[in-house]
This record gives structure tokens, C-alpha cells and sequence, in this order.
């Protein structure tokens, strides 16, 4: 029984991340038509920051 509720959690996280990338693609399509191209250089830059600063910190 232990095994049929491991491999549930490891379902539901799954679609816990798909649903996530799903909304970064859909949001990043429409921020696409519009965004200017530089407000998206300022955002990458920001992103890139806390990326960097979150994998510093592990």
C-alpha cells in the first residue's frame, strides 16, 4: 500500500509542475506580443539574478 501512495505524490507533484511550465509558456506568450524588447532584457536580467542568487544560496 505504501507504494500506491508513493507513486500518487509523484503524480500530483508531476502535474503541480506541469501546470506551472504550462502558465510560464502561456504568460510568456502574451508578454511576447506586448512587451517591448527592452522591458524583456530588464526582466531576463532580474530573473537571471534571483536564479543565480537561489542556486548561490543551496
Amino acid at each position: 500500500m505504501g507504494f500506491k501512495k508513493r507513486l500518487f505524490k509523484i503524480r500530483i507533484k508531476n502535474d503541480k509542475i506541469l501546470g506551472i511550465i504550462l502558465v510560464a509558456i502561456g504568460s510568456t506568450i502574451v508578454a511576447v506580443i506586448l512587451l517591448p524588447y527592452s522591458l524583456w532584457i530588464v526582466i531576463l536580467g532580474i530573473i537571471l539574478i534571483i536564479v543565480g542568487y537561489k542556486l548561490f544560496l543551496c
